[in-house]
């Protein structure tokens, strides 16, 4: 499958044949020893096939400079697009990947599919004015048509549909649809027609590899790519090699999660990290031997997990009998009619496409589908790589949308004991006194408990639950079920307790999540926070409840020790001790009692009971024994 797959992809990224399948052979080979998912292979793939086509073709962003120069430009880019991927790999970038939405991935594989698709048409095309099809001008090509070519196009469209349907129904073969890879045989298949049926009964023939882009069936040679230096060519070369960085990087570690589906392996970010190294050093290898470059091929990489294969061999071996065929094969290579090659491409088009896309436009949400579309129409218009960050911004910013509004509250106006808050006046020497506080008082409060995200999205409908004016002098706001995420949520809750300030009005913040009360801390006034934050859980109560001291958070619970004269029935407001069976002798009566000689708290806020069990003899026995604070009545 790789064969006919890097010669086509060759085309449509337009570049000579053997570059595309010398870099299949750097791409799976390097892959295989070092990358993070064995089984996994790469190779000269579609999504980088597409971009690369805009640095080779001539009306393209390298328009100035002729063909051989613009090939070293692109091996020199994907040098530099190697360096990167293994950069992002040291960074640990792969990580990014989780932000990219599955609306965002359908709309990146139905471009690509789409950008495939129109990069086969110069199939039906011809060109008159050069022996080479590879070395005419765009305006030296001209469209096959029914009136002027009706047999070669016919012909050609015979091509593309008999190996389309080869490899529809081949694979349906019992045991040797499975063993035979159908594309080979659409290829042989298609070359068999092509240089017997059609050419010596018919007289009518069809371009092959041979006439569009003749190949040597040669080794990898190094060599160091010469570029032209002036800014405007540097510039395309850093803009294109991370965006290609980019794309082969999302399409690697997509393609390796998706193997880990099948069998079904726990994904760790470590093997998506080392699957980017090896693909920058795939990558940056390939520019030195004149390789057109790659990424993981998920057809190839799917087919070849769900047939068993578990360890390196296999991919490593699928780069070495690359180039053996290259070597040995390259004249038969050469028959390949074009045209064949375009129905295998049409197959992986129809692979690629993701038709449940109709169904999301159907019945799905109106923000999926506009990802979807906006994600689509960007790759196919402009970049594959500025599509998907399209996708990630528009669906991010639907995100914060929805979020903004699913900020709610259970508001209360109710009597609450709170504790008084001290008051600064003059004495009678004019020396500044604060009255004492922390006297309880029973007061009307707004208790107010948030639920949801309060960030930028939902500050201001947070901000709108408040009313200075209509709110009484004390307002508690309880986060227990809400969470502070950024600064905008940090100033709309001091503007809030600022506003109501300057009426003379009191603002408590309660059940504040550690996070949310690490935020405050760090971006909020500290002063105004000190009188507002309150730790302990039973500080505040209603007023029919009773009164209830308030606790201070860091002090340590004690207890004083109970009555020594206690008997075998235990008092209710002695903790239990489940864990400590009573002896023998005390369960049938022989004793007097129990004494409690000492209560206290751990650290841990667990409970040590030393129990001491006395009897006519004296002491009968003794433990240790821990109870949970719930413990105590």
């Amino acid at each position: 499958m790789q064969v006919p797959e890097s010669i086509a992809f060759s085309f449509v990224a337009g570049v000579p044949p053997l570059s595309g399948l010398h870099a299949t052979f750097w791409m799976a080979t390097i892959t295989g020893i070092l990358g993070g998912k064995p089984g996994m292979i790469s190779g000269a793939a579609g999504a980088l096939a597409v971009v690369v086509a805009d640095l080779t073709i001539d009306d393209g962003v390298l328009s100035y400079l002729n063909v051989e120069e613009r090939l070293n430009v692109l091996y020199f880019t994907m040098i530099i697009c190697g360096a990167a991927q293994i950069l992002f790999a040291w960074l640990r970038l792969a990580v990014l990947v989780r932000l990219i939405p599955e609306t965002g991935m359908i709309g990146f594989m139905n471009g690509l599919a789409i950008i495939i698709f129109m990069a086969q048409l110069p199939a039906f095309q011809k060109c008159d004015a050069e022996p080479l099809f590879v070395e005419c001008s765009l305006d030296q090509r001209q469209w096959l048509t029914f009136q002027d070519d009706t047999g070669t196009l016919i012909l050609s469209l015979v091509h593309v549909f008999m190996c389309m349907a080869i490899m529809k129904f081949f694979p349906l073969i019992p045991k040797i649809g499975r063993i035979v890879p159908a594309s080979l045989v659409g290829l042989l298949v298609g070359t068999l027609f092509e240089h017997t049926l059609f050419r010596m009964v018919f007289g009518i023939s069809t371009r092959t590899v041979n006439e569009t882009a003749p190949m040597s069936g040669s080794a990898p040679i190094f060599s160091w790519p010469t570029i032209p230096t002036d800014s405007n060519t540097i510039q395309v070369i850093v803009t294109y090699a991370i965006t290609l960085a980019a794309i082969g990087g999302v399409e690697s570690v997509l393609t390796l999660q998706a193997c880990n589906e099948i069998t079904d392996t726990v994904p760790k970010m470590a093997d998506s990290n080392q699957e980017l190294f090896a693909q920058g050093l795939a990558n940056l290898v390939s520019g030195m031997f004149r390789a057109m470059g790659g990424d993981a091929m998920i057809g190839q990489s799917t087919i070849n997990i769900m047939n068993g294969a578990r360890h390196r061999v296999s991919s490593t071996m699928s780069g070495i009998f690359m180039l053996l065929f290259v070597v040995a094969l390259s004249s038969f290579i050469e028959l390949l009619p074009v045209s064949t090659l375009t129905g295998v491409l049409f197959m992986v088009v129809l692979s690629t496409f993701q038709w449940k896309t109709f169904n999301i436009l159907r019945y799905g949400r109106l923000s999926d589908s506009g990802v979807i579309v906006l994600v689509t129409l960007i790759a196919v218009f402009f970049n594959l790589a500025v599509a998907i960050a399209a996708g990630i911004v528009f669906s991010a910013l639907v995100h914060a949308w929805d979020s903004g509004t699913h900020v709610d509250a259970d508001i209360v106006i109710k009597p609450m004991l709170v504790k008084r808050e001290g008051h600064v006046h003059n004495d009678e020497s004019g020396k500044e006194e604060a009255d004492d506080a922390g006297d309880e008082e029973v007061v009307i409060v707004k208790y107010v408990h948030v639920r949801g995200s309060i960030f930028f999205g939902s500050a201001r409908h947070f901000i709108n639950m408040f009313s200075i004016t209509e709110d009484p002098q004390t307002v508690i706001i309880d986060f227990k079920d809400a969470l502070i995420i950024d600064h905008s949520a940090v100033a709309a809750i001091g503007g809030i307790t600022h506003r109501f300030a300057t009426k003379g009005k009191r603002v408590l913040l309660i059940n504040l999540p550690h996070k949310s009360h690490g935020r405050l801390h760090r971006t909020g006034d500290h002063g105004i926070l000190a009188k507002q934050i309150i730790v302990g859980k039973d500080e505040l109560v209603d007023a029919e409840e009773g009164k209830q001291e308030l606790n201070d958070a860091e002090e340590s619970v004690t207890a004083p020790p109970p009555a020594a004269d206690t008997t075998m029935d235990t008092p209710s407001n002695i903790p239990s001790v489940p864990s400590t069976p009573v002896p023998s002798n005390l369960a049938s009566g022989e004793s007097e009692g129990i004494e409690i000689h000492s209560v206290h708290a751990t650290p841990s806020d667990n409970l040590e009971i030393h129990a001491t069990y006395t009897g006519d003899g004296g002491i009968v026995d003794e433990h240790h024994a821990p109870a949970g604070l719930q413990d105590l009545q």
